[in-house]
């Protein structure tokens, strides 16, 4: 939608049909109220494993902006944005059982090997000087902190020129 908005060709992947066919009524909505001024923007979407992306035949690619499954948090039982999903009769308390699915790895470090080789995979799909736009936080899990945001970019910071870290404060959020 923003990029639309904006007045450039996008791409989304998601592996869950279910939102990949979400995105796509939202996407084609988008377009519908911004009338033919866009008519020659792509705005695809993939329904598909973004640790495949090479296979997609996408073009040469700008900028990504993404944010990632929150490690197995979903699973949660015991969190209180877990509780909140499972009173709502509209949001999912997990994606999907497909095993390709991030959301359904338990062990820490294999997720975070798996997220980086996704953001590693991207390299060849990037202009010389794009940027690469992770919005991800931290986990607390069974009461200890998992640094994610610092340990994704201490990996990616072997591939990628980090440029900085930006904080996002939600009013919401603890």
């Amino acid at each position: 939608v923003a990029a639309l908005r904006a007045g450039r060709n996008s791409y989304g992947i998601e592996l869950n049909p279910k939102y990949a066919k979400i995105a796509g009524q939202i996407i084609e909505e988008e377009r519908k109220s911004l009338g033919s001024s866009i008519e020659n923007l792509k705005s695809e979407i993939v329904n598909g494993d973004a640790a495949q992306i090479t296979t997609y035949q996408l073009p040469i690619i700008d900028y990504v902006l993404t944010s990632p499954p929150y490690w197995d948090m979903l699973r949660a039982k015991g969190s209180e944005n877990q509780k909140k999903r499972r009173a709502s009769d509209e949001l999912d308390v997990h994606y999907s059982d497909d095993p390709n699915d991030m959301g359904n790895i338990a062990d820490y470090e294999e997720f975070l090997g798996k997220l980086v080789n996704i953001y590693k995979g991207l390299k060849p799909l990037l202009r010389e000087k794009a940027y690469l736009t992770i919005i991800v936080k931290n986990v607390k899990k069974g009461g200890k902190i998992y640094p994610l945001a610092w340990d994704i970019a201490r990996e990616l910071g072997r591939t990628y020129t980090l440029k900085d870290e930006k904080i996002w404060v939600q009013d919401n959020q603890r």
